[in-house]
């Protein structure tokens, strides 16, 4: 199965959390596991700014889990247009998220978000 990892279970993984490191290692060998620009950029500042994890640490976290089993999906012109559409059920960035997802035919997204259940055609999935 496809799915896009979103920054709250990224920021999860990164600080350590046991429960999302048991999901993740479970989903990494049975599923092609995507995500965007806008999800690491927000895993990199929410990681400093609320749990003070440095910006070096992250970014090695990045480069070294994320990006081993991870494809990171491009954030353009036609995702930032069909996210203009979006603004009125979700925050921006959230929006973004699923524009994205929505142009690259995802269907499932891992996050705690419960605002992002208002988008029928996506299955939100959290923490078993």
């Amino acid at each position: 199965m496809k799915m896009f990892l979103d920054a709250n279970f990224l920021i999860y993984l990164n600080t350590g959390e046991q429960r999302a490191w048991s999901f993740f290692e479970s989903l990494v060998p049975d599923n092609i596991l995507y995500t965007d620009a806008l999800v690491l950029d927000e895993t990199l500042y929410i990681s400093k700014k609320k749990y003070g994890v440095r910006y070096t640490d992250t970014a090695d976290f990045i480069k070294g889990v994320i990006l081993a089993s991870t494809k990171i999906l491009r954030i353009g012109e036609e995702e930032l247009a069909y996210a203009m559409r979006l603004l009125h059920t979700l925050d921006p960035s959230d929006a973004i998220h699923i524009a994205v997802m929505i142009r690259n035919k995802e269907k499932a997204i891992v996050s705690e978000n419960k605002r992002l259940d208002a988008i029928k055609t996506i299955k939100r999935i959290w923490l078993q």
